[in-house]
């Protein structure tokens, strides 16, 4: 009898990470496209803007599911702190620092989000400790770590070291959303909590930008920027947020957390292919890192530690 469970787990969480990919995808591309239309949009402006029309395109999910948008009176002081530091925070952080940076600081700064993420579901106890998964985070951290620091002229930290602090900034937020959202993923199920802390962080987001918005010059932006705005609103944001939510739900913080290590591959593989940047052995070396990493962190079956 127990054969068939497990093939049935293994097959299930083969396809969680199939959607992992194709989310670190996307976001592995995400940064070149972010640094490309900054020549267009002042970074706070675009993110704002971006995050309405995300709002509106899950929202509509939500309603084409039929689901309605109901949170229980006790939960909304957490949905509203959720959304505003998951958010709100995270993201002028993150576009500030990712201005300030370079892509590969960006990347390696990002890479901490899943020591982050594990640290503080082990101290708020959403998960247990377990020195193996420890072992892969910090395995697949070395890894992008190479992976970066071997780029050529990627990597700096003389000259970006604001940015690259509002970066860990940005990599605590990620890690703790990511640990913090597990307990109401549990009441509310991806699609409805996704949505009410998108509407909460883009609420409190959009009024502090209104100076950038309203200085933005709207007019002067070509259509292939906006066409890299839909890639980052669509599928970066609400496709991304979307399948993290998921994934979370389903295999856990550090199961989760890991796969945001392999975003620098997918940078890697990018440049090699799109811009002819052949990447170096100790890169090479750096990929197998990772992947041995993240395959020691996924082969540690999730362990659920049941409310109180």
């Amino acid at each position: 009898m127990d054969v068939p469970d497990r093939k049935t787990y293994a097959h299930k969480t083969h396809a969680i990470d199939a959607l992992l990919v194709s989310t670190v995808t996307v976001w592995g591309f995400n940064f070149a496209v972010m640094k490309w239309v900054y020549q267009y949009f002042h970074p706070i402006a675009f993110t704002s803007v971006r995050f309405v029309v995300s709002s509106v395109a899950m929202f509509l999910v939500l309603k084409v599911r039929g689901e309605a948008l109901r949170i229980a009176r006790e939960d909304i002081r957490a949905i509203l702190w959720l959304g505003f530091l998951a958010n709100t925070v995270y993201q002028f952080l993150f576009v500030l620092g990712l201005a300030r940076t370079r892509a590969g600081n960006g990347a390696l700064m990002m890479a901490l989000s899943p020591v982050f993420a594990f640290l503080i579901g082990v101290a708020s106890k959403r998960e247990h400790f377990s020195a193996g998964v420890l072992i892969g985070i910090v395995m697949s951290l070395v890894g992008v770590t190479a992976i970066v620091v071997f780029g050529s002229q990627t990597v700096s930290f003389s000259d970006s070291w604001h940015g690259d602090l509002l970066m860990i900034g940005a990599a605590a937020c990620w890690g703790w959303q990511s640990a913090e959202s597990t307990r109401l993923l549990a009441k509310y199920g991806t699609v409805r909590l996704t949505v009410a802390t998108m509407i909460a962080g883009t609420a409190m987001m959009v009024p502090l930008s209104l100076p950038w918005i309203i200085h933005q010059q709207w007019s002067g932006i070509a259509p292939i920027a906006w066409a890299g705005f839909g890639y980052s609103a669509l599928l970066s944001i609400a496709y991304g947020y979307f399948v993290w939510a998921y994934a979370l739900s389903r295999i856990g913080v550090a199961h989760t957390s890991v796969f945001n290590n392999v975003t620098p591959i997918i940078a890697l593989i990018a440049g090699w292919f799109l811009l002819g940047e052949r990447p170096s052995m100790p890169q090479l070396a750096g990929v197998v890192l990772v992947l041995v990493g993240v395959f020691i962190v996924r082969s540690h079956k999730p362990i659920a530690i049941p409310e109180d």
